[in-house]
Formats: C-alpha cells, sequence, structure tokens
C-alpha cells in the first residue's frame, strides 16, 4: 500500500513540476514575443550561444533565464527594457567611432546574464592607412579652419575698406561745401570790395 502512495505522490509532483514548466515557459515565450514587438530593429537570441552584431543589425544574446526572470518580475523587465532602449544608438555610436579612428570592427558582442547584467564588448583591427586616415582628418580639420579664418580676416578688411571708403566719401563731400563756402565768401568780399570803391 504504501508503494501505491508513494508512486500516486511521484506523478502528482512531476504532473505539477511539468506544469509549472509550460507556465514559465509560455509566460518567457510572451516575455520574448513582447521584447520583439517593442524593439523591432534588435534580434534577441535567447538560445544560448553568443551571437554578433554588426553595423546594420544588432543582436542581443540574452539569457533564458534573464527572460523567465523578466516575465516574472516586471520591475526587473523596466530595468531591462530600459538598457535594451539604448542599444541600437551605442551599436551605430560604436561603429562610427571606430570608422572614424580607422579602426574595422569584425563584430560586437552584447550579452545580459541571468541577472541582468550587462556584458559589451567587440573586437577590430586598423586598417593599414588607419594613422594615415587620423593624420588626414586632422589636417583637413586645420586646412578648414585655416581657410575659415582667412575668409573671416578678408571678410573684415572689405568691411574695414568699406568704412574707409564711405568717411573718404564724406570728407569729399565735406571739403566741397567748404570750397563753395569759400568761393562764395569770396564772391561776397569781392561785391563788397567792388561796392566801397564805388562809394
Amino acid at each position: 500500500m504504501s508503494m501505491e502512495i508513494t508512486n500516486n505522490y511521484g506523478n502528482y509532483a512531476t504532473g505539477y513540476a511539468d506544469s509549472a514548466r509550460k507556465t514559465s515557459n509560455s509566460n518567457s515565450v510572451e516575455e520574448y514575443e513582447k521584447l520583439c514587438k517593442k524593439f523591432p530593429q534588435i534580434s534577441f537570441n535567447t538560445n544560448g550561444g553568443v551571437v554578433p552584431c554588426n553595423s546594420n543589425k544588432v543582436v542581443v544574446n540574452l539569457s533564458y533565464d534573464c527572460l523567465k526572470k523578466m516575465a516574472n518580475d516586471p520591475e526587473f523587465a523596466k530595468e531591462i527594457e530600459w538598457n535594451l532602449s539604448g542599444e541600437v544608438a551605442a551599436n551605430s555610436q560604436v561603429y562610427s567611432f571606430a570608422k572614424r579612428d580607422g579602426v574595422e570592427l569584425g563584430g560586437r558582442t552584447v550579452t545580459y546574464d541571468a541577472n541582468g547584467n550587462r556584458q559589451s564588448s567587440c573586437g577590430g583591427m586598423r586598417t593599414a592607412n588607419s594613422s594615415n586616415k587620423s593624420s588626414d582628418v586632422l589636417s583637413t580639420q586645420n586646412q578648414q579652419k585655416a581657410a575659415k579664418s582667412r575668409r573671416d580676416k578678408k571678410r573684415e578688411q572689405e568691411e574695414y575698406l568699406e568704412k574707409m571708403r564711405e568717411k573718404r566719401k564724406r570728407d569729399e563731400e565735406y571739403l566741397e561745401e567748404l570750397r563753395e563756402k569759400r568761393k562764395d565768401r569770396d564772391e561776397y568780399i569781392s561785391e563788397m570790395s567792388e561796392n566801397s570803391t564805388i562809394m
């Protein structure tokens, strides 16, 4: 009789564990689908292993245990989702900085472990002319600054010359007025002297 009780208990325990596993799996699947809908620009790998990103594709390697924890803990899920919201921008920034510095990235991996800890790594190599590219960029920037400085200086000189032309024009107009006044005065004096001799 004790054998029968044990056997029934064993069936009950196995059935409970199976139903709990199915519930956990369905919650995890729902959480996975929710993440895929919320972040369509990210591919999620929950199968284990590591899948690298590239400049056009963002892949997040999400631990299955992390996914289960997200399904059961809404606060934890919010924290992970907040972190995921920056992944696309971070990926873009990493690749653009690498390109700017003359580094060709072989790949970048982003991993979230069971506790939600994020790890990101990437590997790459400098191209043959990468040091020249950096110095070329600096040289181009310096040339642009120098050209801008020359343009600014030329504009200032032109403004100064225009002010001087205006001043010269005003001075010439003033001198012309003085000449007119002098002429008028000389005529007046000459008339006065003629009038005084007549009298």
